[in-house]
């Protein structure tokens, strides 16, 4: 019976660890305009707080504004990063020939709004593989480390493996001297 306990016990820390982005309406996207020449359908979007929409925290270019299917807009609570009170993510999806999404993550702290280069990945059929950041305090985390990975999955699509793109010292602020990363899947 103790066995069974400690099992147990060590079963749901393992799970509170263990934090997935969930669906919020604590931020919003608004003020849309077009970028440049209307024929590059290129938009701009302002990521806003929800409870503060006069001020806008960080802006969103949107190539191929006509080809938006769906934007989903999440949390992780609990990023495991020192200072960090929740990282938010923004999942723009688009469908032509063939699907693709978008991702823009930010790191949400008392006095700055940081964002991370955002991914891009491009399916043709089913997802076998796709590139996301990992945080500490989610499955696969490190302490203290943002890891960009690429993800392999089975066909029953379960985690098969995961290949560290990049791995980000929390501490390293230097997130905006890249172009994002896509991953295609033909």
């Amino acid at each position: 019976m103790k066995k069974l306990i400690l099992l147990a016990f060590i079963c749901s820390v393992g799970v509170a660890k263990a934090q997935e982005f969930q669906l919020t309406d604590k931020y919003n996207v608004t003020h849309q305009r077009s970028i440049g020449q209307e024929e590059e359908d290129t938009w701009a979007l302002d990521v806003i707080a929800s409870e503060n929409p006069g001020k806008s925290l960080a802006t969103l270019a949107i190539a191929d504004f006509g080809l938006l299917d769906e934007m989903r807009i999440s949390v992780l609570e609990k990023s495991g990063l020192e200072e960090v009170t929740e990282v938010l993510k923004i999942t723009i999806e688009y469908n032509t020939c063939c699907a693709s999404t978008e991702e823009f993550y930010y790191l949400v702290t008392n006095d700055d709004f940081i964002g991370l280069p955002s991914v891009k990945n491009e399916y043709a059929y089913e997802p076998i593989s796709d590139i996301h950041y990992i945080f500490p305090n989610q499955s696969f985390g490190q302490e203290g480390t943002i890891l960009r990975a690429a993800l392999q999955y089975t066909e029953t699509y379960t985690i098969k493996d995961i290949k560290v793109l990049r791995s980000i010292a929390w501490n390293d602020d230097d997130f905006d001297t890249e172009d994002a990363l896509t991953a295609i899947n033909y």
